[in-house]
């Protein structure tokens, strides 16, 4: 005989769970309370059932006073909430095999609205996974901080790209001094006009981290979708695995799990990452190790030092590139160092026109030493940058008529002797 209060308490449960999606950002929906498995309700308690602990303390804390209200109104009085934790060998019925993954039409997926687009204007886009990368001493770190003060006070970045929807950041720098931490972050909200009290910018203190375990990779994920913030960043990524950043597949494991990551708590994720020791050009063919951290990014600033100037470029996948600015690190009396946009648009109101890449020079360059063809391979390795951009390259000189291509590999054409 079928449970008739057991099926009204269902329905009324799903109608608590519409309710709250229309009260709630969908990130902390789906994090928090899509998981809750409903057991039964009585006049007095209703019995729910969580994945782990961590779900079980933040239902108890802060989840129970935007449940409360809602079962009570749609129950019609209040109720207890009793959660308990999931059997570890729980499962879905064997009978019935593994439960399918969840499918929408396309026609339900969340729309962006225009505003949504940018978490910084023009420099980050909102829930984007990313890198910032450049040489050292190109003021990453300064940048990060600077972008993690902009978020979380909703003052400009650099100055001049508006931030639209404010919010917590969670920030682990992992090679900065708790106190020179605090000493930069104080100096740019004095440049801001910030109260530095007010800053909602939240550091993780941990001595370790390593995001290429798994213990480790579930207490992060936890400390996101606990905070919430806008963006996490990362500095720098060298320091929080121990992967080796040639090999494509460990690079993909790990860039999986900050994919899975942003998707799961909405978090937009930055990560400081290091150019090669001779990069061959400004963007994010230069930066360390696999191809794979490139293709992975929805947004990627590369800082560049050409002569005495230090140039930002900005990439982004669903979005036109930008730049490059001038900024530079500045000292003032009152406020201490910050860093400073130059110009608010590239070079002074026109595009400043980009130095010519120099992988064909160099191609050419490492050539005219052989009087042998030299092979694909080695011209690769010796630059340090990736096969199709070498094979394109070699493409193009050929037919520009500079190097000739045999059997055995490439020879200027000034060296070849038909």
């Amino acid at each position: 005989m079928p449970n008739v209060l057991l099926d009204k308490s269902t329905d009324l449960w799903d109608r608590v769970l519409d309710v709250l999606r229309t009260r709630i950002n969908p990130q902390t929906f789906n994090t928090w309370f899509s998981p809750i498995v409903f057991d039964s309700c009585d006049n007095a308690t209703c019995a729910l059932t969580v994945p782990n602990a961590f779900f079980q303390d933040y239902l108890l804390d802060k989840g129970s006073a935007l449940l409360h209200p809602v079962i009570a109104e749609v129950f019609g009085a209040p109720r207890q909430i009793s959660i308990s934790i999931r059997s570890t060998g729980s499962s879905s019925s064997p009978d019935l095999g593994p439960p399918p993954f969840d499918v929408l039409p396309a026609s339900r997926l969340h729309p962006a609205a225009p505003q949504d687009l940018w978490l910084i204007e023009n420099v980050w886009m909102t829930h984007a996974v990313g890198i910032l990368g450049g040489p050292p001493r190109a003021y990453k770190s300064w940048l990060a901080l600077d972008m993690a003060v902009s978020v979380a006070s909703g003052t400009p970045c650099l100055g001049a790209f508006p931030v639209p929807r404010p919010g917590p950041v969670l920030l682990y720098a992992a090679e900065d001094s708790a106190s020179s931490l605090r000493s930069r972050l104080e100096s740019i909200t004095r440049a801001r006009h910030v109260a530095f009290d007010d800053l909602d910018v939240r550091v993780i203190t941990a001595d370790r981290l390593r995001l290429d375990q798994l213990d480790d990779q579930q207490r992060f994920q936890a400390t996101v979708a606990l905070h919430q913030p806008q963006v996490v960043i990362l500095d720098p990524l060298v320091r929080i695995h121990g992967a080796d950043e040639n090999a494509s597949n460990a690079v993909a494991a790990l860039l999986g799990y900050f994919r899975s990551l942003q998707r799961s708590t909405g978090a937009g994720i930055l990560l400081i990452h290091h150019s090669r020791k001779n990069p061959s050009s400004g963007s994010g063919y230069s930066l360390r190790g696999s191809s794979d951290f490139y293709a992975w990014t929805d947004s990627l600033l590369y800082l560049e030092r050409r002569r005495d100037q230090h140039l930002l470029l900005m990439e982004h996948r669903a979005a036109p590139a930008s730049g490059p600015f001038r900024i530079e690190l500045v000292t003032s009396p009152d406020d201490g160092p910050y860093l400073k946009l130059l110009q608010n648009t590239p070079s002074d109101g026109a595009p400043l026109e980009r130095e010519r890449d120099s992988l064909p020079l160099s191609i050419l360059d490492l050539l005219s030493k052989s009087t042998q063809p030299v092979p694909t391979e080695t011209i690769r390795s010796s630059l340090g940058v990736r096969k199709q951009r070498v094979l394109e390259t070699l493409r193009t000189l050929s037919q520009d008529g500079k190097v000739v291509r045999l059997d055995r590999g490439y020879l200027l054409q000034s060296t070849h002797s038909p």
